[in-house]
């Protein structure tokens, strides 16, 4: 027993230490993929009428994005991580239940106004996001720097299509353009703070659990916030068809994504 735990401690140390020596670059990666959010610029750039004919279809597919996310990226990536199969419908219910009673808690803290629930939703769901991303990444470079930067760029891929969606439905949900790409650009600060984490808050056995964890609010945040929302915006008769065709465009894209995560981890 003394032995074991001896061993185990010894283990505790080699894994503090490769993170501190390994934090600048893992911290650079981090602050690289939350970059991408600059890519939300764009839609500030499209006059406002052109804004408004494409919201729907923004909207449906950030919905497409999170789910293929959730289904295609976290829950692989965690069972990969040695999450147990049995543990993993629990976990995302427990990531569920937590986004919904944030919601209750923001329902019920709400003045009027015109920024919609499912805006300030987004935010929180986007933000525990990036925080994952964040220790995904720090995780991996206290196993090697070039599966961190591997790791790195593969979570850079996923994350194009989804800051542009994400500024849409900010959009839609009453922000102004200048303060949905600001908001955007913000959530991504989690990701570096996510790679601090792990100095001594996100053992590798922790790892597994916070992704599927984070699958259950993404999932909640796509089907419970994001879907119901679409088809109040989408009402005309050119964009009847854009919950089912951009939703699944979203969920295309981010099978793709997995699969070329997949390629470049190999």
């Amino acid at each position: 027993m003394a032995e074991r735990r001896r061993k185990r401690g010894f283990a505790s140390v080699l894994h503090y230490c490769s993170f501190w020596i390994f934090m600048p670059w893992s911290l650079l990666a981090a602050t690289l993929v939350a970059s991408v959010a600059l890519t939300a610029r764009l839609l500030v750039w499209l006059p406002p009428p052109q804004l408004i004919r494409i919201l729907p279809w923004l909207q449906s597919l950030a919905a497409g994005l999170l789910m293929g996310d959730a289904l295609l990226h976290m829950v692989p990536d965690a069972l990969a991580q040695g999450e147990s199969i049995g543990r993993v419908g629990p976990h995302i219910l427990m990531g569920m239940l937590a986004l919904f009673t944030v919601e209750c808690v923001l329902r019920a803290l709400r003045t009027p106004g015109t920024t919609a629930t499912f805006a300030h939703m987004n935010i929180v769901g986007d933000a525990l996001h990036h925080l994952v991303d964040g220790v995904v990444i720090g995780a991996s470079f206290t196993v090697n720097p070039a599966v961190g930067w591997l790791v790195a760029l593969a979570i850079m891929l996923h994350e194009l299509p989804r800051e542009v969606s994400n500024a849409g439905v900010l959009i839609a949900g009453g922000y102004d353009r200048d303060a949905a790409f600001i908001l955007t650009f913000a959530t991504c600060g989690a990701t570096p703070f996510g790679a601090l984490l792990m100095a001594g808050l996100a053992p590798a056995a922790f790892l597994a659990e916070s992704l599927v964890l984070a699958a259950g609010t993404t999932l909640y945040l796509a089907c419970g916030d994001l879907i119901p929302a679409l088809w109040a915006n989408a009402t005309k008769s050119r964009q009847r068809l854009a919950p089912a065709l951009g939703v699944s465009a979203g969920v295309i894209l981010m099978w793709i994504a997995a699969l070329l995560e997949r390629a470049v981890l190999k």
